[in-house]
């Protein structure tokens, strides 16, 4: 596939993640709108929405292992990114640049959980951060595997 395409591909890919993760819209206006409503109003009473301690919410989802939540939240952290680590790479770089790719998936990451925050969609979660970066890794080995097999015609 040409790099034209692939670019397509990481375009079709951001725009679903930006739906589906970021703003968690699932077709229903009034029910973000209240999610928005709800995580403003957590704010303004003190609650936190950063965090910047490592493994802090991998304690919960440790401790709640048996309930829909964590696996639910492990999950949704680390599915919809590792097409990131295989698309930057494949889009973007005409040779395998493993440190350009985890920077890219990092910037990207962090503005994902940046706009999160300030548009009260969601907190700033370090273990996000973390979770989403191991995606973008796998990712990245799947890119490398799939490099050294050639088809054969």
């Amino acid at each position: 596939m040409s790099k034209g395409a692939w670019k397509i591909c990481f375009l079709i890919y951001m725009v679903l993640l930006l739906n589906f993760v970021v703003i968690k819209f699932n077709g229903n206006i009034n029910e973000l709108i209240d999610t928005i409503q709800s995580n403003k109003q957590w704010r303004e009473q003190g609650e936190a929405a950063i965090n910047l301690v490592p493994f802090r919410t991998f304690d919960i989802y440790i401790n709640n292992i048996n309930s829909g939540f964590a696996y639910k939240n492990i999950l949704g952290n680390i599915i919809p990114f590792i097409p990131m680590g295989f698309l930057i790479p494949a889009a973007f770089f005409s040779k395998m640049k493993i440190l350009k790719t985890l920077f890219s998936c990092f910037v990207v990451i962090c503005s994902i959980e940046i706009v999160q925050l300030t548009l009260y969609l969601g907190s700033f979660d370090i273990d996000d951060i973390i979770l989403n970066l191991l995606s973008c890794i796998i990712g990245i080995l799947l890119f490398v595997i799939s490099r050294n097999f050639k088809v054969v015609s």
